[in-house]
């Protein structure tokens, strides 16, 4: 049984969700922006979105959509307000959350000289270039901090630093060496060739 405020609650409601309703009819859905969103952004909890918003203009009830994309009342209630007041762009924004900092001012601003004046091996890390990974695993030794790349990559782009898709690391070559395994090669070829020939 419910009490009399749990009525006045449901009755409020019910009233915001008729207003949603009369709100969403007044909208016609640009069904062409619909389709370049809909191919352009490939991540599962935007199309649910769009899915679910395109099934409401076809008329379907929520209960009908809830079943079709997967989704609670709550959430389905939560994407119509976002539509309503920011239009299938809302929809395809990213969800964004709201993560304490890690590293302080002056950690940041020593990562960044570290990133610019020194390499890997400086720290003890048999590698020249610095990755996500090599970067996230410097910070855990210095500072004691556990970051994901995604957060490391983040902390780049605020220090104004880019990252770049990794490539071959020439710099670990030694000239000795090289020089050591060309005649090696030569060795074996020239002594291949007399037993075979």
């Amino acid at each position: 049984m419910l009490l009399p405020s749990q009525y006045k609650i449901r009755e409020m409601n019910e009233d915001k969700n008729i207003n949603r309703t009369e709100q969403l009819a007044k909208i016609t859905l640009n069904l062409s922006e619909w389709q370049k969103l809909y191919y352009k952004h490939q991540q599962e909890y935007i199309r649910r979105r769009l899915e679910a918003i395109k099934n409401l203009h076809e008329k379907k009830t929520r209960k009908e959509v809830m079943e079709i994309v997967g989704c609670v009342e709550q959430t389905l209630i939560s994407w119509i307000d976002i539509y309503l007041e920011k239009g299938l762009a809302g929809l395809v924004a990213p969800i964004r959350h709201q993560k304490p900092q890690k590293l302080n001012p002056e950690q940041k601003e020593q990562l960044k000289t570290m990133l610019l004046k020194q390499k890997p091996i400086d720290y003890g890390i048999d590698r020249y270039i610095w990755t996500g990974k090599i970067i996230e695993e410097v910070i855990k030794t210095r500072w004691n901090l556990e970051l994901k790349d995604s957060r490391i990559y983040q902390i780049l782009d605020s220090l104004g630093l880019s990252h770049q898709k990794a490539h071959r690391d020439y710099e670990n070559a030694n000239p000795e060496a090289q020089k050591e395994f060309v005649s090696t090669i030569k060795k074996n070829f020239k002594s291949y060739n007399h037993k075979t020939n």
